[in-house]
């Protein structure tokens, strides 16, 4: 199943009760207070929904999903040192994936970036000046006018129109506002008992409107993703694979010594299933976001290095258009190895084969 399309029953409607009470027998203990009164006793009704449902709708909420420089890419990869997601099934090894075909993109990418590299160290190479060396450069700077100026589809019609889909807009799937929420809350607790930790009434109540503020959020950012990808393809090619990954939602590997884990515990930090999936999610979306701009920044500098020689190549410095591209090198290739080996090779090989037909 994946992230995007869980469903979560409805939790018992008793919580909203309980909350009710425990309102209710607070403001009655005001020595001011006299139940004979029916303004009293109205005026306890009224403060006690009032004071539920605000602080519902203004608790403070953590997003759901990566949002531009949100938090540091260092305390994501922290994380992730100490605990990270199982991909579904029964093995305790298991990363999160998606079908191949979903790859597909993010791989054409990757070829990319190592071709890009590959030419660009070729011509680094080319200086002691001879003619020979001179044509070999001059074809490579028509390879690289050819791969910067014009990239090739990242997102191929003929062969991804299955892939290329709309992404649900919320973690809950189809659910019903509240159902679904209620439902992570009740699934969040149980695994909370599941590790000893236990967590008052109240926060485990208003945990419910703190979800309720996260779907609105996810539903936010979702909509603000869309729009970056119709300006990047880069962007939506690696979109497609994240989108459609597969986690285990039940419990995830723990990387930490077993002392940390204990200190966790006895402070109420040890992660949730759910906080380890968004980790791992946003941190991926960190190293999108490095091909990215690795990518537009080298455009920006091959552009500027052939206006100032002229446009004829003559005196190019290729070195730090490299600097660029082995940056986005680095980030593709830790992207990659948050997929399975076999899945990254298996799409590798299917691009190549592509680009020889």
């Amino acid at each position: 199943m994946s992230i995007r399309e869980c469903n979560f029953k409805m939790a018992p409607i008793s919580l909203l009760l309980l909350a009710m009470l425990q309102q209710i027998c607070q403001i009655g203990c005001d020595a001011a207070f006299d139940w004979t009164r029916p303004q009293d006793r109205r005026s306890v009704m009224v403060q006690s929904i009032g004071s539920i449902v605000t602080s519902m709708a203004t608790t403070a909420i953590r997003p759901a999903c990566a949002s531009e420089g949100e938090q540091s890419g260092n305390d994501k990869i922290d994380e992730l040192s100490l605990a990270q997601p199982l991909g579904p099934g029964d093995s305790s090894s298991s990363k999160p994936s998606a079908p191949v075909e979903y790859l597909l993109p993010a791989a054409r990418v990757g070829v990319y970036i190592y071709q890009l590299v590959a030419i660009t160290q070729d011509c680094c190479s080319k200086n002691d000046g001879s003619k020979q060396e001179q044509n070999s450069l001059q074809e490579n700077i028509a390879k690289l006018d050819a791969l910067v100026l014009s990239p090739p589809p990242f997102i191929r019609r003929d062969v991804d129109i299955n892939v290329d889909v709309n992404r649900k807009s919320d973690p809950y799937g189809t659910s019903l506002p509240l159902v679904g929420e209620f439902g992570v809350a009740l699934k969040k607790q149980k695994e909370r008992q599941s590790n000893s930790i236990q967590v008052g009434f109240a926060p485990q109540f208003f945990e419910v409107g703190e979800l309720v503020g996260e779907r609105r959020q996810w539903n936010q950012l979702q909509t603000a993703e869309r729009q970056r990808e119709q300006s990047s393809e880069v962007r939506r090619a690696f979109n497609i694979y994240t989108t459609n990954l597969n986690f285990n939602r039940n419990r995830y590997e723990w990387k930490g010594s077993t002392e940390e884990k204990r200190q966790r515990i006895r402070s109420d930090k040890l992660p949730t299933t759910t906080d380890v999936i968004r980790s791992d999610l946003d941190t991926r979306d960190l190293y999108r976001n490095e091909v990215q701009t690795a990518l537009e920044d080298a455009k920006a500098e091959y552009l500027y290095q052939k206006k100032q020689s002229g446009n004829d190549g003559d005196g190019l410095d290729f070195s730090e258009l490299l600097e660029i591209l082995m940056q986005a090198q680095l980030s593709i290739d830790k992207w990659f190895k948050f997929i399975p080996d076999r899945d990254v090779q298996a799409a590798l090989e299917l691009v190549k084969q592509e680009q020889k037909a």
